[in-house]
């Protein structure tokens, strides 16, 4: 009887060994296998070089050129700056710094009527005057003047090629050209277009801001730049305050790419 009992707990055992064998080895032959091959399948990425002209040209779309006090002002000191959420006012700041000198082009009251522009706005409450890139002449005959002008397709176009085909523009939006001088542009509609204006205030930073491409990606149709960013305090030399890496995102659509966002990472 104990022979019996005896045979019992050794079939017993070798059974239990057998499937504990048998799971651990389709665990790491099947499981593990598909769990790596899961993770090549969602790892599309593909590495651009940062110097390519397709890199180059996106990102200097959304970031000015030159290192500078105010080099990222249009994004409003927002660590996530997603377009879709973003103030009309920094999407047209946007626009305007990827304008061509020849879309900005000049009236002159000699050859336009501009007899009817307002001297002065009032938007939300500030006042702005109609003074910026206005020239004298006299030609002999009689005195004129100029402005510099930015037709609306011009400035509408940029918008576009940033932010996609259905964006729209709010005309009652002013503008702005700069962080420090209160520069605007203002839409004036019987010359379907903005012309400039300017009012008090303006800002300052204490920062010093420099920035670099560090790494670019391409993924499921969009394409991610990386960027390396330094804030030096203007009073502490060359001391680096606050180094950190911001992602931008551009998606792909029928016309190229458009401008999705701006993180901090």
């Amino acid at each position: 009887m104990n022979h019996k009992w005896l045979v019992c707990l050794v079939i017993i055992f070798f059974l239990t060994t057998v499937v504990s064998v048998g799971y651990i080895g389709y665990t790491i032959f099947f499981v593990s296998e598909n769990e790596v091959t899961d993770g090549k399948s969602d790892d599309n990425d593909t590495e651009l070089d940062i110097n390519s002209r397709l890199v180059q040209s996106l990102y200097h779309k959304v970031v000015l050129d030159d290192d500078t006090y105010y080099k990222y002002f249009m994004y409003e000191d927002l660590d996530s700056y997603v377009v879709s959420d973003a103030s009309s006012s920094s999407k047209l700041t946007l626009a305007y710094n990827n304008l061509y000198a020849m879309d900005i082009r000049t009236l002159s009251s000699d050859t336009s009527d501009l007899s009817n522009l307002p001297r002065t706005n009032k938007i939300s409450g500030l006042n702005y005057s109609y003074v910026l890139d206005t020239e004298e002449f006299n030609n002999g005959f009689h005195s004129y003047y100029t402005i510099s002008f930015i037709p609306f397709t011009k400035i509408n176009n940029s918008y576009r090629d940033l932010f996609g085909n259905d964006a729209v523009i709010d005309k009652s939006v002013p503008i702005k050209t700069d962080y420090y001088n209160g520069r605007y542009y203002i839409y004036n509609e019987a010359l379907d277009g903005y012309v400039p204006y300017i009012t008090e205030g303006g800002g300052t930073s204490g920062t010093y801001f420099t920035g670099k491409i560090t790494k670019a990606l391409k993924r499921d149709g969009q394409i991610l730049i990386y960027e390396y960013v330094e804030e030096i305090p203007v009073n502490d030399g060359i001391e680096v305050r606050n180094p950190s890496t911001y992602v931008y995102t551009f998606q792909l659509d029928d016309d190229g790419y458009t401008f999705v966002s701006r993180k901090k990472k």
